[in-house]
């Protein structure tokens, strides 16, 4: 999805409405080149000129982003113009095409719909007049579909995150969780879960105010992403507590990271960025645990970690109390 989102965030702002970026695939030379030049001599398209399909897909696998638009010739010698187009689309399907025509036959445009071009030009007198007046029209709508997908990804975004620290809100995270434990009981893979709080959070509030609270959550989701990995989830599950779920990750290995962690908010309080020493009681469970209530016994870790930290006892972290 995020690779997604980069495509339409991408087109949006490489996107000039002055100028357009065109790539023609024509095998007829002279009609190419007058192609070319009546659409530059109106100063808003700047046109590349192929007579091979193969040529074309190359450019669009090298860059996506090269192209505003492609004008690409129904009926090439030893090319079907439907399977180039499929395969532009398989490319990038943010890229419009516009199939080009000699065929003024219904079926013949039915075909071309059918198989995803934008629009379709048939060489007629008023050729080259419908040439332009189709790609504007094409852009256009183009432009208002990207912004589209644009505004229901960032509604998806508010629905699934927090809005204060930008990680998974509680719903979204139970559905990627669920996903995950699912996945390693499948595949018999290791996975771990760690319950985080914000210790004295009441005490950070009553001092300093509600906003300097807000800042602290703020703070710490910032460090956890920027210790975690892409792959980790990490979600808001109340207040002042977090969690993350790690696939493919042991006891150890959970371990490790999580004293990265406790080190980097060391390194963070140095700073004086905040008015107080930040500090986070964490519990972690993994499947050598078992699979089962992985969350539950993070949390009863996590407590037991925040109980002993209190009595001047605790390490960096709490696993899952061992049983006799």
């Amino acid at each position: 999805m995020q690779q997604s989102y980069d495509s339409i965030r991408n087109f949006i702002m490489a996107s000039n409405p002055d100028v357009f970026k065109v790539l023609l695939i024509e095998d007829n030379l002279d009609h190419s080149f007058l192609v070319k030049s009546h659409l530059e001599a109106k100063g808003r398209y700047q046109v590349e000129t192929t007579n091979s399909g193969e040529q074309g897909i190359a450019w669009i696998q090298e860059n996506p982003s090269r192209f505003d638009i492609v004008l690409l010739d129904y009926d090439l010698p030893g090319q079907n113009g439907l399977d180039i187009l499929r395969r532009i689309q398989s490319i990038s399907r943010f890229i419009p095409v516009v199939l080009i025509t000699g065929l003024g036959s219904e079926s013949v445009a039915v075909e071309i719909m059918k198989a995803g071009a934008k629009d379709y030009v048939i060489k007629t007198g008023e050729y080259y007049r419908a040439l332009h007046i189709t790609i504007d029209q094409v852009m256009e709508k183009h432009k208002f579909e990207m912004l589209n997908l644009q505004l229901q990804r960032q509604l998806e975004e508010r629905a699934n995150k927090d809005f204060l620290t930008g990680v998974y809100n509680r719903h979204r995270f139970t559905e990627l969780f669920e996903h995950e434990i699912n996945s390693a009981v499948r595949y018999k893979r290791p996975i771990s879960v760690a319950m985080i709080d914000v210790d004295r959070f009441k005490e950070i509030n009553d001092k300093y105010g509600h906003k300097m609270g807000d800042f602290a959550l703020v703070c710490i989701s910032d460090l956890l992403r920027q210790q975690l990995r892409a792959s980790d989830i990490i979600g808001r599950f109340g207040g002042d507590e977090f969690i993350v779920v790690m696939p493919e990750t042991d006891k150890t290995q959970a371990q490790i990271t999580f004293e990265r962690i406790q080190n980097a908010l060391e390194a963070f309080n140095k700073t004086g960025q905040f008015p107080c020493e930040l500090s986070l009681s964490i519990g972690i469970a993994s499947s050598s645990d078992g699979y089962e209530n992985l969350v539950e016994l993070a949390d009863a870790a996590m407590y037991r970690n925040k109980q002993a930290k209190k009595r001047g006892l605790a390490s960096l972290f709490e696993g899952p109390e061992k049983t006799q």
